[in-house]
């Protein structure tokens, strides 16, 4: 799938191999002190390998104008009856700051819809910081809802 932004270069996705790891990896830590959460790369690397070679787990697709990588998407599965069965989680959608604003957002999401779909999902989630007001309004023209529900996470040590 193509679209063109303000830049004219077309826009498209690749599905993210382990050669992608580094390239990866670079963006995941933009995109981690853009939302001012702590980045350690030997921390991210084994789980991203592990989701790089699993697509039972999820995908991860690099944003590319041209041939440029200049945004990712990461999503993975889960399972909820509540929505008839398997869903997404969105857990990453990050956009190198001058490519904002140009429709690729939408047309990633509208990509991930579209496979999800495809492929037997029947719910997508995602978690957005509260005081991102411009993803909140991306994601809500979407059609994406606030839930009653809040997140509550515990790690566990491996």
């Amino acid at each position: 799938m193509e679209a063109h932004h303000k830049a004219g270069e077309p826009a498209s996705f690749k599905t993210a191999t382990e050669a992608d790891a580094d390239t990866l990896l670079n963006l995941i830590q933009k995109y981690f002190v853009y939302d001012g959460i702590s980045f350690d790369a030997s921390k991210i690397r084994p789980g991203l390998i592990l989701l790089l070679k699993d697509e039972s787990i999820g995908h991860a697709w690099l944003i590319q104008s041209g041939a440029k990588a200049v945004g990712y998407v990461i999503f993975t599965y889960g399972f909820d009856l509540e929505f008839g069965g398997r869903l997404a989680l969105v857990t990453d959608l990050y956009l190198e700051e001058e490519f904002r604003g140009q429709g690729l957002g939408r047309m990633t999401l509208k990509r991930i819809e579209e496979f999800c779909r495809a492929n037997g999902v029947r719910a997508l989630e995602l978690q957005v910081e509260r005081d991102n007001s411009e993803a909140q309004a991306l994601y809500r023209k979407f059609g994406f809802e606030a839930a009653d529900r809040i997140p509550l996470s515990k790690r566990l040590a491996a």
